[in-house]
């Protein structure tokens, strides 16, 4: 059985400008993005704002068209589908967006938020059975089903955000991406959503896309995290593994800055990145230019390639400094 997502090579390019904004531009987004989600694995996706992973959840999504490479979602090959081929896999792939509010309409109440999907699908037409579906959806992200007649702007952001998920769950599909979920929420609730996330994807056997900038967070969700670096992913592992042996000097550096909540512990040292050479803008290596640990001999003669290192583990990295040994910025 395949994998409920395989994205292989894929690459992705923005174009702006035109008759009267002046010349044409572009803007290489993906470069050559390979990577797979399991079934009934929750991937985490980190990386700093713009490098990519928003774009990469809307290819997968179907949202944003890509020029080369291949998408599949549970083995169909996205730019083969027709418009009801789509349609019929949209059933089995859904998302949460960052903000709540603004994935809301403020003109729907929840009732009419939650049924939308089941219109457009042609689900639960009987009017007793809907009614009680929409119960059992509420119940199950935690709200009040005596709330179904509520506007969005009458709920928190945390309880906005239960109610995009309840409605990512109304088609019960296979396929769950989450863009940075609990980013726009407080640290209390952003616990509350994530134990909601965790509990849902096991009782409902979801694959996940788990999108998000903080370790800590794709720490405590993800079974494995993927670190992008300017449209590439550099590295790939389990979560634990990751985080206790980083293999790529860019993942290192992102752990570096993760804060240590014990004060009776020093701070740490931000990792240092000394005068490059001019030539390290001509390396293949996106990471050259800031990469602590570049040589000219080693880094410049082509592109380091995504490769397995352990058993597990991928990184994209010719000279794979801490091998064999333990970084002191593992957490």
């Amino acid at each position: 059985m395949p994998n409920p997502v395989e994205v292989k090579d894929l690459r992705k390019t923005y174009r702006r400008g035109g008759w009267f904004s002046g010349p044409s531009a572009e803007k290489v987004i993906l470069q050559g993005v390979t990577l797979s989600l399991k079934e009934k694995e929750i991937l985490g996706l980190v990386g700093e704002s713009g490098c990519g992973k928003t774009t990469l959840a809307k290819v997968i999504l179907g949202l944003e068209d890509y020029q080369g490479g291949c998408v599949r979602v549970e083995g169909q090959e996205l730019r083969r589908l027709s418009k009801a081929g789509f349609k019929k896999l949209r059933r089995r792939l859904q998302v949460v967006f960052q903000d709540p509010y603004s994935s809301l309409d403020p003109r729907m109440n929840v009732r009419q938020i939650l049924s939308e999907p089941w219109d457009i699908h042609g689900l639960y037409a009987d009017r007793a059975a809907r009614g009680q579906a929409l119960q059992e959806l509420m119940r199950s992200v935690g709200l009040d089903p005596a709330h179904l007649n509520r506007y969005p702007h009458e709920f928190s952001g945390g309880q906005r955000q239960r109610i995009a998920i309840a409605r990512a769950l109304a088609l019960q599909p296979h396929i769950l991406v989450a863009d940075e979920p609990v980013s726009a929420l407080d640290v209390s609730v952003q616990a509350q959503i994530l134990n909601l996330l965790k509990e849902i994807s096991r009782a409902r056997a979801l694959s996940m896309l788990f999108i998000s900038h903080d370790f800590a967070v794709a720490r405590f969700l993800c079974d494995r995290i993927a670190v992008m670096y300017q449209g590439r992913l550099l590295e790939e592992a389990p979560a634990e593994e990751l985080l206790q042996n980083p293999q790529h000097p860019y993942t290192e550096a992102l752990l570096s800055a993760v804060p240590v909540p014990d004060p009776q512990q020093p701070l740490r040292e931000p990792l240092s990145v000394p005068a490059v050479p001019a030539r390290a803008g001509e390396c293949a290596c996106p990471y050259a230019p800031r990469c602590p640990y570049y040589q000219a001999s080693a880094c410049d003669p082509a592109q380091p390639l995504l490769r397995e290192v352990r058993v597990g583990h991928r990184c994209a990295c010719v000279r794979l400094p801490f091998q064999n040994q333990k970084s002191r910025y593992a957490v």
